[in-house]
């Protein structure tokens, strides 16, 4: 996971930066920032001088003496070819050696070229976006760490090794937060990485798909008031969250906080929720965990299957949408009926007509129990009504 060319370019010092070509790359990745302020020799690919990602800076002043451009042409041809990341030009007078046409090369090979003000020296430059791959190289070193108490079965003292290793400071309780979410900016992603990186107590990992976020206190109930206060800052950076939180352990259970929080977040997508807190009771959860299994499959197609060649295919849907709001409303006749705008003898008629194509009609526990997880199952492998 990468940091990439638009991410380093909202730092305030490219305030008044052009992209002059090869927009469309703005987002490729950098791996590392290096000067580039000689010619291109003929081997210099296959010396591997260049490298993908390579993010590099000139002026272009090894070009003054380029009469017929075939030098900087040459240039620009090898840094496309490997794949660098894009190139930042610090000059006002020698812009005009990128040709209309070097400029169309890059635009079609999404190969940003960033003209910055020669007043930042390149010290500044370098240093600046070092620190946004220094983050990165400790992100991923971090987000490791993580996936090794998550996944391993680690001894406590070997699990406190590692999240001591993250975070010295961390605290006695601890509870994990898993979120997904498009970031409203690209400030906002800067904004909270670096709220949290101050935090003393939390732990702040980015992934491919979200966030995770583990906070810790002393105090249990200043764990709560802090989880409460991190849900709003996740809401004012990131657009329509999906967020799973785990309950509270103490420290030496941080694996299985984490295991949690990933638990509740796959449930909330699958149920469409926004929010949602591990519940050890929760059959969803369950479930959720055996949606990608023939077994869940089977199990629903059977319910269908029953209920098909009993009640008929003309009149699944409706039986199915009764079942499903009854369960919803934990049994209730009159509810249900309220809900779906019909007699109370109508929904109890439909739920009886269902028990009897079940063959459960003597067995009111397994009848709940199977109308509950058939109700469940339909939602988690996305079946139409």
């Amino acid at each position: 996971m990468n940091i990439s060319v638009e991410e380093i370019l909202q730092n305030e010092i490219f305030t008044n930066v052009k992209v002059i070509a090869g927009e469309k790359g703005l987002k490729n990745k950098v791996k590392q920032i290096s000067v580039f302020d000689c010619p291109c020799v003929p081997d210099v690919i296959e010396r591997k001088v260049l490298n993908k990602g390579d993010l590099f800076i000139t002026c272009l002043e090894q070009f003054r003496h380029d009469h017929d451009g075939q030098e900087i042409r040459f240039y620009f041809e090898c840094l496309l070819k490997v794949g660098c990341a894009g190139l930042l030009v610090v000059t006002d007078d020698r812009i005009n050696l990128i040709t209309p046409e070097i400029k169309d090369m890059c635009d079609k090979g999404c190969f940003p070229v960033i003209l910055i003000h020669e007043d930042y020296p390149y010290a500044l430059i370098i240093d600046t976006i070092n620190s946004y791959l220094s983050f990165d190289t400790f992100n991923t070193i971090n987000r490791l760490k993580l996936e090794k108490i998550m996944y391993e079965k680690l001894s406590d003292a070997a699990q406190g090794k590692v999240l001591y290793s993250i975070k010295p400071t961390i605290k006695k309780y601890v509870r994990a937060i898993f979120i997904q979410g498009e970031f409203n900016s690209d400030i906002a992603k800067l904004e909270i990485q670096n709220y949290y990186l101050s935090k003393e107590n939390d732990i702040f990992v980015r992934t491919e798909h979200g966030m995770i976020i583990m906070i810790s206190d002393e105090d249990d109930s200043r764990l709560t008031a802090a989880l409460n206060a991190c849900t709003v800052r996740i809401r004012e950076f990131i657009d329509n969250p999906i967020i799973g939180y785990s309950r509270m352990f103490e420290r030496k259970d941080a694996g299985k906080a984490l295991e949690e929080a990933k638990c509740a977040l796959e449930t909330a997508k699958a149920m469409r929720m926004t929010v949602r807190t591990y519940d050890a009771l929760s059959t969803i959860q369950l479930l959720t965990m055996m949606r990608d299994t023939q077994e869940a499959e089977d199990y629903y197609d059977a319910y269908v299957t029953a209920l098909s060649s009993k009640i008929g295919r003309e009149n699944l849907k409706e039986m199915i949408l009764t079942v499903e709001n009854y369960v919803a409303n934990s049994g209730k006749f009159k509810t249900t009926a309220e809900m779906m705008s019909q007699h109370e003898n109508t929904i109890r008629y439909r739920i009886n007509r269902v028990k009897s194509a079940l063959n459960m009609e003597e067995d009111t526990v397994k009848f709940n129990e199977t109308i509950a997880i058939a109700s469940k199952l339909r939602v988690l492998l996305g079946r139409e009504l």
